[in-house]
């Protein structure tokens, strides 16, 4: 008892009543009590079916609390299994009975704890093996029972077989774990083990470890080394993981951290742990098992490029290089305009094409990536392609499809506009305010009143007679194509291009531009109206102008023979700009037949 494990033993039963008794082979039995001092007590057992009543001898053993403990030890001829034993304690000086009990050797059989507890790896993430050993002699016929706990996980007890597996750990935490034993017969446990400690495993996924191939051969592993701080991890490998296989070592390149490569079999699976020691705190971290076809990640799309046909984007791109082209499919994602989501479009067919509805107008952004279509060959997503970028021009049809509602409409209401106005017109005729009419044109006569023009020439030879003819207009008449004065002009310079003159004193002159020779061979026509002819009556030699008459007559002469022209209407004034032009000619009356000769004919005089 002075020894740490039968001290153990002590604070094991403690908690049964006094005095206290167990066996360690079935062959020996002690019994003992505890007290404050050290005085004198009496032990006395009777074994059942026995007449006496024995006496054991007492040894006193000092605890580390400062009590004693009073030890009785039962001779081998005394212990028997399946009998009832009756103990009496009971103080020396006054024979004062302290304690009485019945127990029996078989329910006393106490085990010693089991030795050399262990925790070891599973494979798995989130489970732990345990291990120990005791007496080979009662493997077949003991009981355990373990206790464990994490930071997460409340403490759990239960009775397990020889070789217990934990499972739903708490993966990434410190496990605590101890155990204890009793015989199938026994009601006594042993005691508690010491806590033994292990890291519980984690998954592949926590530490973003991924396996792939995109060649069918090759595998590549990938891990995020600063996940849980810096370390050195190493990575291991094993085919067929049902089988009892060793772990191999993947070399990885030096130059190369977070990534390992080994060849891998498309017939067999594949198992993968990542570990950054072997010590029962290091982390370590399981792939589930997988077969090479079913882990591939193809590389990603290349040449994508966007083309606008028919007012829809289409995107084509390159296929990534494997052989299994006809099993991929592709995610395409893109952003119509920049203040617009990401949308994406799955497509699964292996066609490396496709159009989308794009707004026009925009920038739109996009990219692609593949992956196994499943059909035979599974897998991850392989990495983006590199994203392009471009911009969608207004659609000028669109436009005009929006705008001919609106021109047409435009159209309509002008041309009813105008419709409803002719129609206004036509029953609601603009009356003329004759007023202002005829004080703006005295007011135009008062302004413009210009001095007369006039044409003459003075003949000299045998003829007594000669014509002068005097064409009066007004200036902005004058000035007008085909007005009288305009064409008396033109009249007039065609005369000085065919008729000489001469000075009164008999001598040449120059023919002045301002003046024709008539003949009177011409008809000469007057007008009904609008005439603005003024006549002299005197003699050729002196030529002046009267006063404007109301009346106007047509009277030639020329030489040896004379006639008259019936004077034109009455009503004829002299300045008559607001009636109608000159008459035509099958309206004219006052003719006068004559042969035509040299000289030009005034059409209205």
């Amino acid at each position: 008892i002075k020894t740490n494990e039968k001290y153990k033993t002590i604070i094991t039963i403690s908690d049964e009543e006094d005095p206290k008794c167990f066996s360690r082979t079935q062959h020996d039995f002690t019994c003992f009590f505890e007290t404050k001092d050290d005085g004198i007590y009496n032990f006395s057992y009777k074994i059942e079916d026995e007449p006496e009543e024995k006496s054991c001898s007492l040894s006193v053993q000092r605890t580390e609390e400062e009590t004693f403990l009073h030890i009785c030890t039962f001779p081998s001829d005394d212990v028997f299994l399946y009998i009832l034993i009756h103990l009496k304690v009971a103080e020396s000086s006054t024979n004062t009975t302290l304690f009485t009990r019945s127990v029996s050797v078989e329910d006393q059989f106490l085990l010693d704890a089991p030795v050399d507890v262990s925790l070891h790896n599973t494979d798995q993430a989130g489970e732990l093996q345990a291990t120990w050993s005791i007496q080979t002699k009662w493997e077949t016929q003991v009981v355990y029972m373990i206790r464990y706990s994490s930071r997460r996980l409340v403490e759990r007890t239960k009775k397990v077989s020889y070789i217990s597996r934990l499972v739903s750990l708490v993966p990434g935490e410190l496990l605590h774990f101890q155990i204890r034993v009793k015989h199938h017969l026994s009601k006594k446990w042993s005691h508690w083990t010491d806590p033994v400690r292990a890291m519980v495993p984690q998954s592949a996924d926590d530490i973003s470890l991924l396996c792939y191939t995109s060649d069918l051969r090759s595998v590549t592993c990938e891990w995020n080394e600063n996940t849980y701080g810096r370390f050195t991890y190493k990575l291991f490998y094993k085919t067929s993981p049902s089988r009892a296989t060793d772990w191999t070592e993947c070399v990885s390149d030096g130059n190369l951290t977070g990534l390992c490569r080994f060849h891998g079999d498309e017939s067999r699976e594949v198992q993968v742990k990542l570990s950054n020691g072997s010590t029962p705190f290091s982390r370590t971290f399981y792939s589930q098992p997988f077969s090479v076809n079913s882990s591939i990640k193809p590389s990603p799309p290349g040449h994508l490029t966007g083309k606008l046909q028919r007012g829809r984007l289409c995107l084509t791109w390159d296929a990534p290089p494997l052989p299994l082209l006809a099993h991929l499919q592709y995610q395409v994602s893109y952003q119509p305009r920049q203040d617009a989501d990401w949308a994406t479009v799955f497509l699964t067919g292996p066609e490396a094409a496709t159009c989308l509805e794009v707004p026009t107008g925009c920038r739109y952004r996009a990219q692609v990536r593949a992956k196994p279509n499943g059909a035979g060959y599974s897998g991850h997503w392989s990495d983006w392609s590199q994203e392009i970028t471009g911009d969608i021009p207004t659609d000028t049809n669109a436009f005009l499809i929006l705008c001919i509602p609106v021109l047409l409409l435009i159209v309509t209401i002008v041309f009813i506009s105008m419709y409803f106005s002719k129609l206004k017109r036509y029953f609601w005729p603009p009356v003329p305010n004759l007023d202002k009419v005829l004080q703006g044109f005295l007011t135009e006569i008062n302004r413009k009143t210009l001095d007369p023009i006039f044409t003459a020439k003075q003949f000299y030879d045998e003829t007594p007679a000669s014509v002068v003819v005097v064409v009066v207009k007004s200036e902005d008449e004058a000035s007008g194509p085909g007005s009288p004065l305009v064409e008396s002009d033109r009249l007039l310079s065609a005369a000085q291009g065919s008729s000489g003159g001469e000075q009164v004193d008999g001598s040449p002159e120059e023919v002045s531009p301002d003046y024709v020779t008539l003949s009177t061979d011409n008809v000469a026509r007057c007008p009904k109206g609008n005439e603005y002819v003024y006549e002299q009556a005197g003699e050729c030699g002196g030529l002046g102008l009267t006063d404007r008459v109301n009346q106007t007559t047509c009277h030639c002469s020329y030489t040896g023979k004379s006639f008259s022209v019936p004077s034109c209407t009455s009503s004829d004034h002299l300045n008559r700009s607001y009636l109608p032009l000159a008459e035509s000619v099958d309206k004219l009356h006052c003719q006068v037949a004559a042969t035509r000769g040299p000289g030009n004919l005034y059409v209205n005089f």
